[in-house]
């Protein structure tokens, strides 16, 4: 578990010295050039060029994920509601 704790530290440190202007200059302050959630990653070319066109794929992705947990809410409020699991324990466990 240890190491896990190691390499999710430092990817945050990176994207933390990334986005952030130092602390000695100013506090609470992301630098100019960074867009919050734009690391720079991206080894299959998949992100707009245009600024807007990577806030238009920010924010769908963002509604797609809201979308997905509004899903969840609403098996786990079927399975409370009936006492019968929605997906069988076979499919999960992979028997």
């Amino acid at each position: 578990m240890f190491p896990l704790f190691l390499l999710i530290n430092f990817f945050e440190a990176t994207r933390a010295i990334k986005g952030w202007v130092p602390p000695e200059k100013e506090l609470f302050a992301l630098r100019r050039t960074y867009y919050p959630g734009d690391i720079g990653f991206d080894p299959m070319g998949l992100r707009p060029s245009s600024n807007d066109g990577f806030e238009d794929m920010h924010v769908r992705e963002l509604s797609n994920g809201r979308l997905a947990m509004i899903a969840v809410a609403g098996m786990c409020a079927q399975e409370l509601a009936n006492h019968k699991p929605i997906l069988p324990a076979s499919f999960i466990i992979g028997k």
